[in-house]
């Protein structure tokens, strides 16, 4: 059940958008135009080879050139064709993704400023908003009705528990066919104020035998962490869609430190970003970031070469100088 309420978004948010508008390649030299996506499937049912979503952010500002030919990319020493960009001006689908589970009056400041972040957003932004406790509950369709947003967001209760490790996959899985499958932008914004030890599952690793001065358990109490992480990331390096968090209480003692680290492991394997406040006053600046950043993101998507699949490594370039990209990817054969 929790999948099929996040694939009805999906589906919504396809119908709210252009996806059958004509496609057309951005010229060369054109300024921040967004250009389609070509489809994958042949007539003759035979596929084309496959290609990847990047998030990117080009230095240079509006009016940097970020036609397809533009960039430079590559897999290790295997050259690759840009066949499209999707820029400042493409629709932007921004999930925020709500996991509240104690700490009320860091909530009631995220709540604050996430309703001022939406109303401040640009006008081809559709926002969705998702409650993540023990499963995923869309409570507003993607709209650009802020007020509604800020309505529906108020009522929100205290879910209990924390959700991210448990459905963060989830909902990668789920929004990724939207940006595929549409000429739109799309990014997951996870306000949370989870921590380790509150979750269903035990990912403390207590001690087993105490008087065993040899058990593992006692010598990496974070085992359990490191392995959920690194099962996630595997995950989460064959979907497209970043995942950006503010996660509003930092904890410093050792088991929510590895939990933390392993948050921004999991932000940075999809190409988005992590923070974690340390006072009330850093979490409206935190949040008025992540958005502008969503914002400013373009997608450039890379045709993959024949040949290269498996976990490989991104390289991308652009005139403008450094750029901030997505570079580790899983492609299926």
């Amino acid at each position: 059940m929790r999948l099929l309420a996040l694939l009805l978004t999906a589906l919504l948010t396809a119908g709210l958008l252009p996806a059958g508008a004509p496609r057309q390649p951005a010229a060369q030299g054109e300024k921040r135009k967004p250009s389609g996506v070509e489809g994958r499937d042949l007539k003759d049912g035979k596929r084309r080879h496959p290609s990847i979503l990047v998030p990117a952010w080009v230095s240079g500002g509006a009016e940097a050139d970020i036609s397809p030919n533009s960039f430079a990319a590559k897999f290790s020493s295997t050259p690759a064709k840009v066949t499209s960009v999707r820029g400042g001006e493409t629709p932007l689908l921004l999930f925020v993704s709500i996991d509240f589970s104690e700490a009320l009056i860091l909530t009631e400041a995220a709540k604050t400023a996430i309703v001022q972040a939406v109303r401040d957003t640009k006008p081809q932004v559709y926002t969705s908003l998702l409650r993540i406790p023990e499963q995923p509950m869309v409570l507003l369709d993607p709209s650009k009705d802020r007020d509604a947003f800020a309505e529906t967001l108020g009522t929100l209760p205290m879910s209990g528990r924390a959700g991210f490790f448990e459905m963060v996959d989830v909902i990668a899985g789920v929004t990724d066919p939207v940006m595929r499958q549409n000429p739109v932008r799309a990014a997951v914004l996870y306000l949370t104020d989870s921590e380790i030890s509150n979750y269903r599952q035990d990912y403390t690793n207590p001690v087993i035998n105490s008087a065993d001065s040899r058990d593992l358990s006692r010598r990496f109490p974070d085992a359990l962490i490191r392995e959920k992480v690194s099962t996630l990331t595997n995950e989460l390096l064959r979907t497209s869609v970043p995942i950006f968090v503010v996660h509003l209480n930092y904890r410093n003692d050792t088991l929510n430190e590895a939990y933390q680290t392993g948050i921004k492991r999991l932000a940075q394997a999809t190409g988005g970003r992590s923070v974690f406040c340390r006072s009330i006053a850093e979490i409206p600046i935190a949040i008025g970031d992540m958005v502008n950043a969503i914002q400013a993101m373009d997608i450039v998507e890379v045709t993959v070469p024949e040949g290269v699949s498996g976990a490989v490594s991104l390289t991308l370039e652009h005139p403008s100088g450094p750029i901030e990209y997505r570079s580790l990817f899983d492609i299926s054969k």
